[in-house]
C-alpha cells in the first residue's frame, strides 16, 4: 500500500529516531576521518610556473603586441602537450636517476599536471608524490629540461621560469576535512533513510484517523487500555492498539469514545 508522508510527519519520523541519525553522523565522519587520517597515502605536490612568449627576446619587450600574446596563448596548449611527451620525459628521468631518485617516464607522467593560469601566457606544473623530497627534484628538473625541449621541438617563441619549486611542507592530499564531512553527510543520509524504512515496516495503527484512513471505514468507538501500566498483558491489548485506547471500525454514521477513567464507566 502506498503511504504519503506529510511535512509533519516526516519532521514526527526524523525526530522519534534522532538518537539514530545523530549515531550514524557520528560514525560516518569517524570512519571517513580515520580512513583519510591513517589509511590513504599523504601525497605532497611542488609546482612550477613557466612564462611562453612568442618572441626569443626579453619578455618585457615593448614592442610584443596584440597579435604576439595571442599567439603565445595559442602555444601554451602546445607547450603543455609536450611537457608530457616521452622525449621530455625520459630526459627528466634520467636526470633525476643521477641524484637516486628512480621513475620512469610513463610514473613521471602519472605525477605531473599543468593548467594555465587565469587565461595567461603562464602555465603551472605540478608534480604530486608520496614524497616531498622526489616531488621538488622532479619539478626542478622540469624547469631544467622543459625549456630547451619545448623550443627545440616547437621551433617557435620561448619559455621563461616564473616561479621555481619549493619544498612542499605540507601534504595536498587526502583532504581529512573534506572527506569527515563527507562521511558524516552519508551516515545522514542512510540514517534518514534506515528511519523511513523502519516506519513503513510498522504496521500497527497509531490513530484513528489513519485507521479510518486505511479501511475507508467510520470509526466506531475508541476503548481505553486497561492495561498501559503496570500490567503483565502488555502495551496493546489488541491489533489496533495505541497507548491509552483501543479502536474498532465497521459501518456506522459516527463514533463514540468510551471514559478514560474506567471507574466512570459503569459496568
Amino acid at each position: 500500500m502506498e503511504r504519503n508522508f506529510t511535512v509533519n510527519e516526516i519532521i514526527t519520523i526524523l525526530l522519534k529516531r534522532l538518537w539514530l541519525i545523530v549515531t550514524m553522523a557520528l560514525i560516518g565522519g569517524i570512519i571517513a576521518f580515520a580512513y583519510s587520517q591513517y589509511v590513504l597515502p599523504k601525497k605532497y605536490t611542488a609546482k612550477v610556473a613557466l612564462y611562453v612568449y612568442n618572441e626569443k627576446t626579453d619578455p618585457m619587450n615593448q614592442g610584443m603586441n596584440v597579435s604576439d600574446f595571442n599567439l603565445s596563448a595559442k602555444l601554451v596548449n602546445t607547450y603543455m602537450v609536450i611537457l608530457k611527451s616521452d622525449t621530455v620525459l625520459d630526459i627528466v628521468s634520467n636526470k633525476i636517476s643521477r641524484l637516486g631518485v628512480n621513475y620512469d617516464a610513463a610514473e613521471l607522467r602519472g605525477m605531473i599536471s599543468s593548467n594555465i593560469l587565469d587565461e595567461t601566457e603562464v602555465f603551472e606544473v605540478a608534480v604530486t608524490c608520496t614524497n616531498p623530497e622526489h616531488a621538488k627534484l622532479i619539478a626542478d628538473a622540469i624547469e631544467q629540461v622543459a625549456p630547451e625541449e619545448i623550443i627545440r621541438v616547437v621551433r617557435a617563441g620561448a619559455v621563461e621560469t616564473v616561479d621555481r619549486a619549493s619544498l612542499p611542507t605540507k601534504p595536498s592530499s587526502p583532504n581529512v576535512s573534506q572527506n569527515t564531512i563527507i562521511g558524516v553527510l552519508v551516515g545522514l543520509v542512510l540514517a534518514c533513510g534506515m528511519a523511513f524504512v523502519f516506519e513503513l515496516m510498522n504496521t500497527s495503527v497509531k490513530s484513528k484517523e489513519e485507521l479510518s484512513e486505511q479501511y475507508k471505514l467510520p470509526v466506531l468507538s475508541v476503548i481505553p487500555n486497561l492495561h498501559h501500566e503496570g500490567s503483565s498483558h502488555g502495551r496493546y491489548g489488541g491489533r489496533y492498539g495505541s497507548g491509552y485506547y483501543h479502536y474498532s471500525y465497521g459501518y456506522g454514521s459516527q463514533y463514540q469514545s468510551e471514559p478514560e477513567n474506567p471507574e466512570q464507566g459503569g459496568n
